[in-house]
């Protein structure tokens, strides 16, 4: 675990290290595609969008997530664009889910509004090396989000969350089922230079946030998690391109139930889709080039290593997992650059399709 953090810091320090040595050199270029994202009396645009994935566990995945992009204020050109939206998705294995949410940019980017509320059935699996078996369960749950945060200073913002969920989790040939309903409060702090929130090529994004579900809330698992992430963005190719690097660190501490745990996959890292790395802690490094040869078309690779400690199989602790692939983009809208795609990923003894809404990170 020491050698881990050591090397963790090391990269970071490293990171940033170059990360400075370039903003001078980018200052002026930044400054022009800034003026080519402004959106000064921009009203709204609307996005039907139509989700369509595949994974091994679930299988095909297809759905709606419409979407609203809009300034809310018509005078304030420099807060991003705000995001209001819906899903509903359903898989060939009978996972579904229905909800709605909104990311609010306001009064000139000083305050930042996240918010979402939904309800679903997973369908899913994890495996236990005791008894070399996939065992496969089902998690009915419901949730609702609400996060806001205040700029303190220039690129530093401040702020709170909380979080409900309820969910009751069966696991199929056996007597075992999990019911609970969590409640969470949280503090974090960011750290935010990008250029561009949706699709950006410069600057960089760092949080830590802790999140506690105490007792007095009626919470049946009392429990503390602490996230740490940094995102940095270098451009390359005179701004066309960008290579992106990530970490993200993710700390339980308590009693944490099984819908708490991290489970690789995803963002951190992908080509995992199986859930068979799961505990209460996850380390993650990655980085992704994004090349983009013409005006709206693009392309990715990515490669990355993770790893489970504290894992719910004790072979799998400290475990390196690597994990690389292509994509593909497309930008959906030029206002705010947002782009949409599909990647291809290989992991250890997995894969995985992902259509995305967005970049990874």
């Amino acid at each position: 675990m020491k050698q881990i953090l050591s090397l963790t810091l090391l990269l970071l320090l490293s990171i940033s290290v170059v990360a400075q040595e370039v903003v001078d050199d980018e200052k002026q270029i930044v400054k022009e595609k800034k003026e080519r994202l402004d959106h000064s009396g921009y009203n709204f645009k609307f996005i039907p969008l139509p989700y369509v994935n595949y994974n091994r566990s679930i299988g095909m995945i297809t759905g709606v997530v419409p979407m609203i992009q809009l300034n809310p204020l018509r005078n304030d050109t420099l807060s991003p664009l705000s995001t209001i939206g819906a899903l509903g998705l359903y898989s060939a294995n009978e996972s579904w889910g229905a909800g709605a949410f909104g990311m609010f940019y306001l009064k000139e980017d000083t305050w930042r509004i996240s918010t979402g509320v939904g309800t679903g059935t997973l369908n899913f699996q994890f495996f236990l090396n005791l008894l070399n078996w996939w065992i496969p369960y089902d998690t009915r749950a419901n949730f609702f989000v609400f996060i806001i945060n205040r700029k303190i200073v220039e690129h530093l913002y401040g702020g709170l969350s909380y979080t409900y969920v309820d969910f009751q989790t069966n696991f199929a040939d056996t007597p075992v089922d999990l019911e609970a309903a969590l409640q969470s409060v949280g503090a974090q702090l960011i750290l935010d230079s990008r250029n561009n929130v949706y699709n950006p090529f410069s600057g960089s994004n760092s949080k830590i946030q802790f999140t506690t579900f105490p007792e007095w809330m009626g919470n049946d698992f009392v429990s503390r998690n602490i996230d740490l992430q940094y995102n940095q963005y270098f451009s390359v190719r005179s701004f066309n391109d960008v290579l992106a690097v990530r970490f993200y660190g993710g700390v339980g501490i308590g009693d944490l139930s099984f819908n708490q745990q991290f489970v690789i996959g995803g963002t951190d890292v992908r080509g995992y889709t199986q859930g068979k790395y799961r505990g209460n802690n996850q380390l993650a490094l990655q980085a992704e080039y994004r090349w983009n040869p013409f005006n709206k078309v693009g392309f990715v690779g990515f490669g990355g290593i993770a790893s489970i400690l504290d894992s719910v199989n004790d072979g799998d602790n400290g475990k390196i997992l690597p994990g690389a692939g292509l994509g593909f983009r497309y930008v959906l809208l030029e206002k705010t650059g947002i782009r949409v795609g599909l990647d291809l990923a290989k992991g250890q003894d997995d894969w995985g399709v992902y259509f995305r809404i967005g970049e990874a990170f």
